[in-house]
């Protein structure tokens, strides 16, 4: 009876310390002295309403494929965990996705969606950044990219679970993953989390939320 008390109290020990270490943080508002936003150049980045909900818009005036940036919270850090939020495109035609284990403007991991390529291989892609232009046409093999169902303009849910060098992606809420990726880059263990904006005119973004593990 006692071996049995000792290992209950193990068991329900190990439960509360995992529960302590899991921590969630709401960024469903935007402190932006707490952020890194991208406000130069020609991009912009400011909280405004779009389709009825306050979001971060950020846009920018110029075309250039191998442009990507980041806006994010400086003082997350983030190994593992889940991350949601909700994005929307302009147009449909724009690159807009998340950002993980961010360490800096130009070195992160990303996982990012295009509209227009909705129903097709092309929709999800996964990359890691780590050079001054965002050089995705090194990570154009289908085993970086994965189909999903996205609306043009309007918005689209998004969690994505990432665990050791494992990343699961599930868009509006689907019970199955829409794409399992077992490779993420090692040089890249661990930093903030935010939003990704690629070579687009303008994207909006809300409702960021991430677990820690």
């Amino acid at each position: 009876m006692k071996i049995l008390f000792a290992c209950l109290l193990l068991i329900t020990s190990n439960i509360s310390i995992a529960q302590q270490k899991s921590k969630t943080h709401n960024y469903n508002s935007i402190e932006t002295a707490q952020w890194i936003l991208p406000n130069s150049d020609g991009v912009s980045s400011s909280m405004q309403t779009y389709k009825g909900s306050k979001a971060l818009v950020i846009k920018k005036t110029f075309n250039n494929y191998k442009f990507g940036t980041v806006a994010y919270p400086k003082l997350l850090n983030f190994t593992d965990g889940e991350i949601e939020l909700d994005m929307a495109s302009s147009n449909g035609n724009e690159y807009l996705g998340l950002a993980f284990r961010i360490q800096d403007a130009h070195h992160y991991q990303t996982l990012y969606f295009r509209p227009a390529s909705t129903g097709t291989i092309n929709a999800i892609q996964y990359m890691p950044e780590k050079k001054k232009d965002f050089n995705w046409w090194d990570y154009e093999a289908d085993k970086y990219q994965a189909k999903a169902t996205l609306p043009a303009t309007n918005w689209f849910h998004v969690k994505a679970v990432v665990k050791g060098n494992e990343l699961k992606v599930y868009v509006n809420h689907e019970a199955t993953p829409s794409m399992v990726y077992k490779n993420l880059d090692p040089d890249l263990k661990q930093g903030s989390v935010g939003y990704w904006f690629g070579n687009s005119l303008s994207c909006a973004y809300k409702n960021l939320t991430v677990k820690t593990y």
